[in-house]
């Protein structure tokens, strides 16, 4: 299999070979990499595999409060073992916490990058024991989250968002004004690798923009508001080659942040310095670079340092979890980097306050200790803890932008198991399920979503801007000189007649997304490119294998209109009728039944909530975003990601048992804010990050004064929050497949044979899905999901009745001679006071900009966190990305926006331009005899052999290519087979995946003729290609040979004049002149 530029950049990376390392070890982006091809990449890094194993003893060196109590058992997570009844929730005593006094000042924190880390892994310690393995995040037992009653059913009104005025969401302001133009102690190219050709060099820019959640080939839509009326359409490709080359230096080596100076040395023209300035900028403060447990070098222009100012603002981050700490250490980065910026206004660099009310950090990722311990412990989990995750799990693969990649492998080290995604379902009498019949009632049921996906929001589109894509493959930039910018050019073509006007031209082109599958280890729905609901419900059926009911034909279709236009239409009531309605058109056992509603539990699985709570129109609003690769888990405890984000590289001011009780601010940011504990304590803050969880916020228990205006209320209701809860079995030994990391349970419906749809929907997500969780918890260990209805039942079922539950579930499939677990963890997240819930979902009268609301600051009030980010809501590295959003707003908030110097690159000196210098100029004679002289040489060589032999051009050498050229018209036919009406033609992506599907039905036979053509087309061009190198090579040799006889036949003589002007140099006017190769800006200039 040949390898793609993703492939080789992750091969290239790095990331898990070793801990992060202080500056003197690691040297700098461009010691390291600037010579890639010379030294081996793997010894690039720091060899060491060991990880944070050791951190919680580090947290000696936090500040922040914290009480080991090994009694402390809470009502939430219930943990029972052999030989002990296992506690009923509903008779267990609170355990609280008790609110403890804000500690003193913070001491001067001292870098532990790499003393703690390295250090800790030599203890002898068990890791994370001293502190989680005892604390919980648990509160009293709470009556039942008011998001029950948020799920209320509401009309769907599509005009409803025209109810409440909400102020527009802010847009990075830019400031383009003449300011100082900067002075750079750099030379262009200088982080550019001189030892590896363009075209990898290109590669490795490419995948790192890929990497980053950037389009290598397009500015985003900041950049673009950024650069607009800055920049032409040409030169945005020299632009984007100057913003992949930072984004390669930073990937390649996370641990240490990219100084200015190697940002702008990835220029390789002066006269594009100030563009490499802008971008770095913008690259830094929206959190691209130099994010995470990264150590800040100092600049070297820093010098003796000044006394310190008296001022210095304060930001409260409020909430340890991934969103809170990722903004803290995010904002930590930042202060550091413009340091200078703040003592320039007369401050320091502000302090971070992080307010925590329980009393661990992480939030809803909570890896729970074990208090069974195996005997002898196996060697990756020697000196860690043996742990299970009560709430975030599973990381939804590396590639394609996910900053976990960068945290988890490339700073932290931390080791994680690849889930297998392969799995089976058994029946409730614990026989597999056949695989064929699973995989038609899997299609049956994504064939029903895709119906009702038609009814989905309307995605906006985006301004495209691209560059030259074969420039930037070839890592070449833009020579064109073209001085209308961006705007003019857009501006200019909406004053004609009849034209587009600006905020239409250049759109992204739109893209409909159909469900074709399910991600079982997530619950996720897998799409692609298609027309929602394109084909009638019968032909549909037919295509993917059932077959119809006599007297049924291909024109049959679901009449799903009274359902949608309902007042209480939802997702959930509009798929049911449409199950329904497929026992019309094929027989439908109640296998089949149970089968659909296992992947309906799934679906809910990953929303918290029954589907009859979600959205009609935005159940998928984040369809599109995902990550690529393997799924996978994090060996010892997910937890330690937000306690290296804590910890490393130096320990932020985290304060736990710190649970806010009040918030007042400044709604025009014109006054401080100040937030009250429960403890009574009050802290005063210049901005606050507000990182509490949906659920919280929907509960009310939280006082804002001024109360949050109704635009924020409104979308806090509209969306919703549900639960998802688990039951934790650790054993003695396994008794199940220890291969296999996922296997799935069908349930039984009220009624065991029934075909009513609303008969299941109580019972489907019970102990639906199970995961092996031992090679990540270091024990025989099994973890249940409680999905749907029975996420929201864990909080009122006693546990023994859960844990006898499990058992009999499990004994269905393997038999009565399953034991009772050693022991057993339960969740209830509902009743956690610090979380009220789970994860968020699009709440039945969810409006498509809700979770940009919730996003929204309010003066110097911020807010962050999962259900503030549209594109990756309900995740771990959804809320982590909310945090970075938060702290570059608070940065632009304080230092306000980037600075673009007018003009922003400096004009090149045309030919027209030149020749009336020479003209008004006394012409050196050398220079124009030389240039003469080149040009003779030039034509005689082309006289006497021609120009240079072109290189042949690339050709299709994949043979589905020309299958799907030879046959798109038959794909096309095929897609308009039992098309409905009003749908319109087949898009061109529609087709292709229909080509795509006849290319892998076709038989071999068929595809040899493809497969040969496709062979000799490659066999051809290799040859062509062979023939030009060698024709290109003797053409160069003949060349130098020609050029070497004509300068010895035919010298160039100096003129008298030349000879005058050397003989009397101080009559020659001193004169500066730039040599055709170097602009203006280089740092190299030649006298004459």
């Amino acid at each position: 299999m040949g390898t793609s530029v993703r492939t080789r950049a992750g091969q290239n990376s790095g990331f898990g070979k070793g801990l992060l390392k202080s500056r003197q070890q690691l040297g700098s982006h461009i010691s390291l990499y600037a010579s890639s091809a010379a030294v081996p990449h793997k010894t690039l890094l720091p060899p060491t595999p060991t990880s944070i194993a050791g951190l919680d003893t580090a947290t000696r060196h936090a500040h922040f409060s914290s009480v080991d109590d090994t009694d402390h058992i809470v009502p939430e997570i219930i943990v029972s073992t052999d030989g002990m009844e296992i506690i009923d929730m509903a008779n267990s005593d609170s355990a609280v916490p008790t609110p403890q006094d804000s500690p003193g000042p913070t001491p001067e924190a001292q870098p532990i990058a790499n003393p703690i880390i390295t250090g800790l892994a030599k203890e002898p310690v068990a890791s994370f024991t001293s502190s989680t393995s005892v604390l919980t995040d648990q509160s009293d037992l709470s009556s039942l989250p008011s998001t029950v009653s948020s799920k209320a059913t509401t009309p769907i009104d599509p005009e409803s968002s025209k109810e409440v005025s909400t102020p527009s969401a802010p847009i990075a302001t830019i400031q383009s004004r003449s300011i100082p133009r900067r002075k750079y102690d750099v030379r262009p190219k200088v982080s550019v690798p001189t030892d590896i050709s363009p075209q990898e060099y290109a590669m490795q820019c490419i995948a790192a923009a890929e990497a980053s959640r950037l389009s290598p080939y397009a500015l985003h839509q900041e950049e673009y508001i950024m650069l607009r009326d800055h920049i032409s359409h040409a030169q945005v490709t020299t632009y984007l080659n100057i913003r992949n080359g930072i984004l390669r230096l930073w990937v390649r080596n996370p641990r240490i942040a990219i100084t200015r100076e190697e940002g702008i040395g990835c220029a390789k023209d002066g006269r594009w310095f100030d563009v490499a300035n802008v971008c770095y900028d913008w690259l830094v403060r929206r959190g691209y670079i130099n994010f995470g447990c990264v150590e800040i070098r100092s600049s070297r222009k820093n010098g003796a340092k000044s006394s310190p100012p008296p001022k210095r603002k304060t930001i409260v981050v409020i909430g340890a979890g991934m969103s809170g700490l990722g903004c803290a250490r995010q904002l930590d980065g930042l202060f550091q980097q413009y340091s200078k910026r703040f003592r320039d206004m007369g401050e320091e660099p502000p302090k971070i306050v992080v307010l925590e009310g329980r009393s661990r950090v992480g939030g809803r990722v909570y890896s729970r200790a074990f208090h069974s311990l195996p005997d002898v412990a196996p060697g990756i989990f020697r000196g860690r803890r043996f742990t299970a995750e009560m709430g975030g799990m599973i990381i939804t693969g590396f590639d394609r932008g996910n900053p976990l990649n960068i945290l988890l492998r490339g700073q932290l080290s931390l080791p994680y198991h690849a889930l297998r995604a392969d799995m089976t379902l058994y029946d409730t009498n614990g026989k597999a399920v056949d695989l064929q019949r699973d995989q038609m009632v899997e299609k049956l049921f994504n064939a029903c979503l895709d119906r009702v996906s038609e009814y989905k929001f309307k995605t906006t589109s985006s301004k495209l801007i691209e560059g030259n894509r074969d420039l930037i493959d070839e890592g070449r930039d833009s020579s064109a000189e073209v001085h209308k910018t961006i705007a003019q050019v857009e501006e200019t073509t909406a004053a004609q007649p009849h034209a587009l006007p600006v905020s239409e031209q250049n759109i992204t082109p739109q893209v409909n997304l159909v469900p074709i599958s399910s991600d079982k280890l997530t619950g996720r729905v897998i799409m692609e490119p298609g027309t929602p609901g394109s084909t009638k419900a019968a032909h549909k059926a037919r295509s993917i294998g059932w077959p119809l009911k006599a007297g049924v034909s291909d024109e049959k279709d679901f009449d799903l209109d009274a359902a949608t236009t309902e007042e209480s239409a939802t997702l959930g009531s509009v798929m049911d009728v449409a199950i329904q309605q497929c026992k019309d058109i094929v027989d439908l056992n109640a296998q089949d039944f149970r089968l659909l509603n296992w992947h309906i539990a799934n679906l809910e699985y990953s929303n918290a909530t029954n589907y009859n709570n979600l959205s009609l129109q935005g159940w998928d609003i984040d369809a599109g975003n995902e990550w690529e690769g393997k799924h996978t888990m994090v060996t010892g405890g997910y937890q330690a990601v937000p306690r290296g984000l804590m910890l490393c590289p130096t320990p932020l001011d985290v304060r736990q048992k710190s649970a806010v009780r009040k918030i007042e601010y400044s709604d025009d940011g014109s006054d401080p804010a100040k937030i009250t504990c429960e403890d009574a304590s009050v802290i005063d803050a210049d901005y606050v990050v507000n990182t509490i969880p949906l659920g919280v916020l929907k509960h009310g228990s939280v006082e804002f004064e001024p109360p949050l205006p109704s635009w924020k209320t409104g979308a806090i209701e509209r969306l919703g929050y549900g639960i998802l809860n688990k039951v934790i079995l650790v054993y003695e030994k396994a008794f199940w497949d220890e291969d296999r990391d996922i296997f799935g349970m069908l349930q039984t419906p009220s009624h065991r044979s029934s075909l009513n749809q609303k008969d299941y929907a109580s019972r489907r997500g019970r102990f639906f899905q199970w995961f092996n969780v031992t090679n990540t918890t270091g024990m025989p260990c099994l973890l249940a999901l409680m999905a749907g209805n029975a996420g929201f039942d864990t909080e009122q079922t006693c546990n023994d009745d859960l844990v006898t539950e499990a058992t009999e579930v499990l004994r269905s499939r393997f038999g009565p001679g399953v034991p009772r677990p050693l022991e057993a963890v339960v969740t209830r997240w509902g009743s956690d006071k610090f979380a009220r819930g789970s994860y968020s979902s699009a709440g039945p009268g969810m409006r498509s900009d809700d979770y940009d609301i919730m996003a929204r600051p309010i003066g110097n009030h911020f807010f962050a966190g999962e259900h503030t980010i549209v594109t990756h809501p309900a995740t771990v590295h959804g809320a982590y990305l909310s945090g970075l959003r938060a702290a570059s707003e608070v940065l632009d908030a304080m230092l306000g926006p980037i600075e673009i110097p007018t003009p922003l690159i400096i004009p090149r000196e045309t030919s027209s331009s030149l020749k009336r210098k020479a003209q008004e100029e006394n012409r050196d004679p050398t220079q124009a005899r030389l240039e003469a002289y080149e040009m003779e040489i030039w034509e005689h060589i082309q006289a006497k052999i021609g120009y240079r032999p072109l290189k042949p051009p690339k050709v299709a050498g994949n043979a589905y290519l020309l299958y799907n050229k030879a046959t798109y018209e038959a794909g096309r036919k095929r897609c308009e087979e039992g098309r409905r009406p009003g749908k319109g033609k087949p898009s061109p992506n529609e087709v292709r995946v229909m080509t795509s599907k006849m290319w892998k039905e076709a038989a071999a036979e068929e595809r040899r003729p493809y497969e040969d053509q496709a062979e000799e087309q490659k066999r051809a061009h290799a040859a062509a290609l062979k023939a030009w190198t060698e024709s290109a090579a003797a053409w160069d040799k003949q060349a130098l040979e020609l050029r070497a006889a004509y300068v010895s036949e035919h010298p160039s003589v100096p003129t008298p004049e030349e000879l005058a002007a050397a003989a009397n140099p101080d009559r020659r006017r001193a004169k500066r002149v730039e040599s055709y190769a170097e602009t203006e800006g280089s740092d190299v200039e030649m006298l004459d």
